[in-house]
């Protein structure tokens, strides 16, 4: 065979092959797209028939004890049985804080309050007075748990006094091992927001529980089979 006969039969056997290259490759993507699409729609199905039945067993859950839970007691523990009165207490905290700054830095004044404290704390020179203020934050927080319950707007109802407290600072002199310092306004707000955590906090939470339970057993008194029950029947 010749040369020249020989170069267009090559050509034409490398073109066949090529062709049948490029025709497996595209069999071979027409199949794997199919695979693809198979999993792809059957992921879907899947994940939709799970995601329904998530669906109504959460909406199951939510519409039964949960939200019974949610919408009864634990609402009414944290927020209060009664919004405006929610509201209104908390409020209240931001006039009783202002008052309470007023107050102290008018009276005795923030240096003669924080010994009263670091004697009382210590026991080193107890002062009434922090044990009547105390008392007096002890009984607001009862009486809000006794009278709306809601844990967030008696905690914030008492903390406001405290953090005026700590607003008291400002501007006062401070001295130390280095010299003496000037509070300033986000020293005195950053102190007041801590001594508000670290003492409105728990005094809430001891009113809290007091409150609740003297509402339920004024509960029971009244309208169960104590003693004001039969009052109330005569």
């Amino acid at each position: 065979m010749s040369p020249e006969r020989s170069l267009p039969a090559a050509s034409q056997r490398a073109l066949s092959v090529v062709l049948a290259a490029l025709s497996w490759t595209a069999a071979s993507l027409r199949t794997a797209l199919k695979l693809c699409l198979s999993i792809v729609r059957l992921a879907w199905i899947l994940s939709r028939s799970v995601l329904a039945r998530v669906t109504e067993w959460l909406s199951a859950l939510l519409s039964g004890p949960v939200k019974r839970a949610l919408a009864g007691p634990v609402r009414n523990g944290l927020f209060g049985r009664r919004l405006e009165v929610s509201l209104l207490a908390g409020l209240l905290s931001v006039p009783l804080a202002l008052l309470t700054t007023w107050w102290v830095r008018s009276t005795m004044g923030y240096a003669t309050l924080e010994a009263w404290v670091r004697g009382t704390w210590y026991g080193t020179d107890p002062a009434l007075t922090v044990f009547l203020g105390v008392a007096a934050l002890l009984v607001l927080a009862t009486a809000s748990a006794a009278v709306n319950s809601g844990l967030l707007p008696t905690t914030l109802l008492v903390a406001g006094p405290v953090f005026g407290v700590g607003v008291a600072r400002y501007g006062t002199t401070l001295t130390y091992e280095y010299g003496a310092s000037v509070v300033s306004l986000p020293d005195a707000v950053g102190i007041a927001a801590l001594f508000a955590i670290a003492f409105g906090v728990p005094i809430a939470v001891c009113g809290f529980v007091l409150g609740s339970a003297l509402r339920r057993v004024t509960a029971v008194l009244v309208d169960g089979a104590g003693p004001f029950s039969r009052l109330a029947d005569i």
